[in-house]
Parts: structure tokens; sequence; C-alpha cells
């Protein structure tokens, strides 16, 4: 730690952050766009100019190392007029294309035009008109609200890498366009769109869905990987409508791949909601007793998957089936990856579809064999009784015993069961997942479940319960 001033007033600053971190550190915000705690400095928009003591010019907030003494003035008249002369060169030509662009309300030129801005344009030229073009599979470009602040080039350059944009031309012709005929592939067009500072990069899958300011945020963690994303829910009309990255410096999260990001159609359409026999819809009422009686009658049960569930649905799933007083064998594991360290698909994703491979080790849920001695053990009829939580039946499943699949969605698996139950998602509920780092991090609720639709432990819970009630029917009848 140091002490700088600022606008007169000493404080105790991080010297290894940046000077734009340590100030806001602090309650001072310096306005800004062409940086990010994640990316080289470059000082291109000019914009986090501030004065510094003993040097006569103003200069760039971003590119200022903190040290011992440092003096700066972040709210002069000199550095308020430099602000807003950068504004009104950033405006000349943007388009006031705010009512129709989904950027607004969470717009960063928005939010620094209102705060650091003239209000008022001294503009009166034609503005520059280019056409928008599609630069990806699920990304295009308007290059009338770009403002050159080469955000998404080192993103690419620097944490995808690879070099799919640039920058063309010179001045007022400058423009940020595809480096080649190719367009852009990667698994990170959702986060480029995310770091444009402006609506100047937009996905079509989100394009045109909702304003911002219509959706229910809760906090929650990406389903997608072991990597565990720190993420914002977007719900409307308890749809969930979009992924956002929430930021967590402390963990060095800015950042959220497509395959996490977009992967939301299941939270919303061909959910489960009914009991399943052999396939066809049924009710809790004729299903539960056949599986009460499937427990009563095993010699050995087995619970496979659920590193798709949260630490607390697995503890209560081990203690209630831990109650059911038979020999019993969890195993969460139904992929390689899962058996070894996941390793990096990219600098983001693993290898590892699973939020919580990592709490089900914690919580004991795994066993010696692993599920191929569980599906050995079952085609040789010493397991008469396997649920199967929120995975596939595995292919190689060939024996007589009863199979229960517990899910979220209608599936395949769920019709070639002997019985389908439905449970809730991790956005109906609230939870932990640990992710690959062994960090246990918190989901909030963020879609309203369906009235009476259990999480995978209330129906374990369910279970022991009914089971208790019949031990006591039955001590009570032989009295």
């Amino acid at each position: 730690m140091v002490t700088i001033k600022i606008d007169g007033v000493e404080y105790k600053v991080d010297e290894k952050k940046n000077l734009i971190d340590a100030v806001k550190a602090v309650g001072t915000d310096i306005p800004y766009f062409c940086y990010h705690p994640s990316l080289s400095i470059v000082g291109m928009c000019r914009m986090c100019l501030i004065e510094i003591e003993g040097n006569p010019k103003v200069q760039a907030a971003c590119n200022t190392p903190v040290k011992e003494g440092l003096s700066i003035i972040t709210k002069s008249k000199r550095v308020l007029e430099s602000r807003e002369g950068t504004m009104e060169f950033l405006l000349a030509n943007h388009p006031l294309d705010c009512p129709v662009c989904d950027k607004a309300g969470e717009c960063d030129l928005q939010d620094n035009a209102f705060s650091a801005g003239k209000g008022v344009s001294r503009f009166e030229f034609e503005k520059r008109n280019i056409p928008q073009e599609e630069i990806g599979d699920n990304l295009m470009i308007n290059h009338n609200r770009c403002i050159v602040c080469y955000r998404c080039v080192r993103f690419e350059e620097e944490l995808v890498g690879e070099s799919n944009l640039g920058l063309f031309q010179r001045g007022y012709h400058s423009i940020i366009g595809l480096a080649n005929e190719k367009t852009i592939k990667h698994n990170y067009q959702g986060a480029l769109s995310d770091i444009c500072p402006t609506g100047a990069l937009l996905n079509h899958k989100t394009l045109f869905k909702s304003r911002v300011w219509w959706y229910k945020t809760a906090k929650s963690i990406c389903h997608g990987c072991s990597t565990g994303c720190n993420i914002e829910t977007n719900v409307r009309d308890n749809k969930m409508y979009r992924y956002m990255t929430r930021e967590n410096a402390e963990l060095g999260m800015y950042f959220l791949c497509d395959k996490g990001r977009f992967d939301i159609e299941w939270l919303n359409e061909n959910r489960l909601f009914s009991y399943y026999e052999k396939g066809m819809p049924s009710e809790s009422t004729k299903v539960i007793p056949k599986i009460l009686e499937k427990i009563q009658a095993a010699t050995k049960i087995a619970v496979i998957g659920g590193a798709h569930e949260s630490n607390e649905n697995l503890a209560l799933i081990k203690a209630q089936a831990d109650a059911f007083n038979k020999e019993i064998v969890f195993e969460a594991r139904v992929i390689k990856p899962q058996y070894f360290v996941p390793e990096q698909a990219d600098f983001l994703m693993t290898t590892d579809p699973h939020p919580n491979t990592k709490g089900t080790f914690d919580l004991s849920f795994n066993s010696q064999g692993g599920i191929d001695a569980i599906v050995k053990e079952y085609n040789e009829g010493k397991i008469d009784l396997l649920f199967i939580i929120k995975e596939d039946i595995p292919a190689d499943l060939k024996g007589s015993g009863t199979i229960v699949v517990l899910h979220t969605n209608i599936t395949t698996s769920v019709k070639d069961a002997d019985f389908g139950v439905p449970i809730k998602t991790f956005a109906e509920q609230t939870g932990t997942f640990t992710n690959k780092n062994g960090i246990k991090q918190k989901f909030e609720l963020a879609i309203q479940p369906l009235q009476g639709l259990p999480s995978s432990g209330d129906f374990f819970k369910r279970l022991n319960l009914e089971l208790s009630m019949k031990k006591e029917e039955l001590a009570i009848g032989n009295n």
C-alpha cells in the first residue's frame, strides 16, 4: 500500500492496481472507454484525463503508475473541459440511435456523455454513414456507433489468441473491421459484444429481444463448465433471456464464453413438469409409491450423476439416501474429464461441462470403482435400483433393474427409464457450486419455480419421509 493524494485528500491505495481501479476503490470514479483491467494499456480514448501535480499537461490516468506521493486532480475545471472535448469528438459522428440500440441502458458512452459531456453538440455537418457488417456467425458491427477504443482487437489478440479484427484507414475514415475474409467463429463473440463500450458490436441471439430495464436480475454462476464464471441472470416474465458477465476482480473473472452464455433455452423450453412411467406422463401419487416399493425390495441401490446439482442438494441427497438403510453407492462422474484435473478447452472454458464436479468430491459423492463398476454391477443384477440425476442413461446399461431418472427437461432418457421425476433447475433455487479451484460460490434464485416442483434433494427427502411413515404404520399395525 502507498499513500497518494486524490483531489487534495490523502488515501492509502494498492500500488499493484491501475490508477483508475485504485481511485475507484476509495470512492472516486474516473471515466474511461479503452481501459480494461485484463487488457493491455493503450490510452487511445483520452477519456480518463487527469492533472498530476508537477506536470504541466493533463495525462491519461490509465497509463499513470501508482506510486508513493503521487498527487492527482480528477475534477478541476481543466480536467472537466478536457473530458468534455473528448466526448464532443467521440459524439461528432455517433448517431442518435439510443431509442433503437440494444446497448441503451447499459452503455458506457451514454453514461459518460451524461456525466462528462456538454449536453449539446456543435457538430453541424452530415454524420458519416457506413453500412453495418456481419463479422461473425453471431456477431455484427455497426461502424457508425464505434468509437475506436480498440478493446475488441486487444481482447482477441491477448486472450482468445486470434487476430480476426484490425483498425483500418486513418482519422475520420478509421474503422474496426475484419482482417481477412473469414468471419469470426470462436467461442467469445458474446464477450466481444460485452467488452464494447457502445452498441457497435451486437449478438444476433439477443438482438431486439428486450430492453435491459425490463429485466429482473440475480447473481448467479454459469452452469456451462467447471470454471464457475460469475454471471448475472436477466429474467423477464419468469423467462430467462440472457446471462451477462458479473465482474469479480478478486478472482480475475471478467468474461463469459458463448457456450455458457447462450445455453439458456433449456431453462425455458421442453421442461419436465410431470412424472413419467414407462415413457408416458403420469402423476406423483402413482409413481412415488412404486419407487418406494422398489427401494424396500432392493438389495443394492446406486445414485449416479449430480455434478449439475448444488452442494446443498448433494448433501441432502446423500443424507436421505443413506437413511434408506440399504447398501448404496454414489457416483457423480459420468464422463472421462471428471476423473482428472479438467483441461482448458480455451482460456476460460474447461473440458468438464459440469459446474460442480469438485463439490461432489468434497461431499464424498464418488465411488472407488467409478461409473464403469456401477454399470457392470447393474448389468450383473447386483444393483437392482438405479437413480440417475440430470444425466443420460449410460449407453452400455443392459441390466433388468429399475431406472429412475431425475431431470429438468423431457429427454430420451426420461422416456426410456422406468420412472421419470421432474426437478428444479439451478436457476429456480439458491445454493452453491464449487469450481475447479475449490472455490465455493453462491447463486441466487432467478426464476420462480412451478408450485410443488421439488429440487433433487427435496425429492429424496420426500422418499425418506414416506418410507418412515410406512414403517410407523407397519409398527402400529403389528401392535
